[in-house]
């Protein structure tokens, strides 16, 4: 993909790389140039540090956009005014319509089934997805950088794996925090992981099995921990070092619905779940207990429900049209959408 602002690829990966040099981490730099399969430079300087100073200066010293100009004659409040949260979330600010962004396809791949779920790695060199036909798919991004990736060799494609080891729909994808792992979830009633750092292999190394059928997986930050849920009324939480299993439960629980979508904040300290029964659950990850119970979607199922970055906020989503943020130290509304 062609950088917007013009500067390609491959020289701001050799700004970085000679910057780290700078640093006097040389080997990181060449491990960085390994995986990139950007060829290393001897130079060692700190041009990166200059530019981004000299941008900084440039953006201290540009005029205030005439809206703001006119909001402060006006006497209306500047976003140094509004309460901002630290995870970018502007509480003050009178919402406005926001211009849709433009999109276009770039990559297509197929299932024999229907695909049913989809997820890139935390480090973006992977899109995993599921179909209805039982099978997952490996997709390496670096490989559909162009829109031609559709037509390049057969060693060149971007799928490179098609893993097969489910017997039913899978229903839910997840990379493991170290980008070695891919979990996941099936009607079938089992959970599988796969080691897609090996050169071959389509059968998972290990599998989680239970009486319904999963829906969603989430792994906790520190990958020693994988929350699920699915066709019961209960989240469970299984051990990846020794496979065990944990029910969560007690506290402000009372469940009786099945559980759509669960989510791990940043933490780890709390997980997210989110209810046929319109409820959004938040769970201590320590205690396994509930704490917070939000009746988020008016008795219409709660039908996905993710973590703001700074841990702070929860959006949920429901069968009623809505989206809404919650506080998650309140339980309180924010927004909906």
């Amino acid at each position: 993909m062609d950088d917007a602002a013009g500067v390609g690829r491959d020289e701001v990966i050799r700004l970085i790389l000679c910057q780290l040099s700078a640093y006097g981490f040389a080997n990181l730099s060449q491990a960085i140039a390994a995986h990139t399969k950007v060829p290393m430079t001897t130079d060692s300087n700190s041009r990166l540090a200059e530019l981004v100073q000299l941008g900084l200066q440039s953006e201290q010293q540009q005029p205030p956009p005439q809206s703001q100009v006119q909001n402060q004659q006006e006497g209306g409040a500047t976003e140094s005014d509004t309460e901002l949260d630290a995870g970018g979330i502007d509480l003050g600010r009178a919402s406005r319509v926001a211009e849709a962004p433009q999109y276009h396809m770039w990559y297509k791949t197929k299932h024999k089934g229907t695909a049913t779920t989809a997820a890139f790695s935390r480090d973006g060199e992977y899109i995993a997805t599921g179909s209805a036909d039982a099978s997952l798919k490996l997709i390496e991004v670096d490989r559909v950088r162009r829109p031609s990736a559709g037509s390049a060799r057969r060693e060149d494609k971007p799928v490179i794996r098609t893993l097969y080891h489910h017997e039913a729909e899978i229903t839910g994808v997840a990379f493991h925090p170290n980008g070695l792992v891919l979990a996941s979830c099936a009607a079938d009633r089992s959970i599988k992981l796969f080691d897609i750092s090996a050169a071959y292999g389509k059968h998972a190394f290990q599998s989680f099995s239970d009486n319904y059928a999963f829906r969603s997986i989430a792994f906790h930050p520190s990958g020693d921990y994988l929350a699920a849920s699915g066709d019961s009324p209960d989240v469970r939480l299984y051990s990846v070092r020794t496979g065990k299993a944990y029910l969560m439960g007690g506290g402000d629980s009372e469940m009786s619905a099945t559980v759509a979508q669960v989510a791990y904040a940043g933490s780890g300290a709390l997980i997210a779940s989110a209810s046929s029964d319109g409820a959004v659950r938040l769970w201590d990850g320590v205690a396994g207990t509930c704490v917070r119970t939000i009746q988020a979607h008016e008795g219409r199922a709660a039908t996905g429900v993710t973590f703001s970055r700074s841990g702070k906020y929860v959006l949920s989503t429901g069968l009623d049209s809505c989206v809404r943020l919650w506080d998650v130290g309140s339980g309180r509304l924010v927004q909906t959408y």
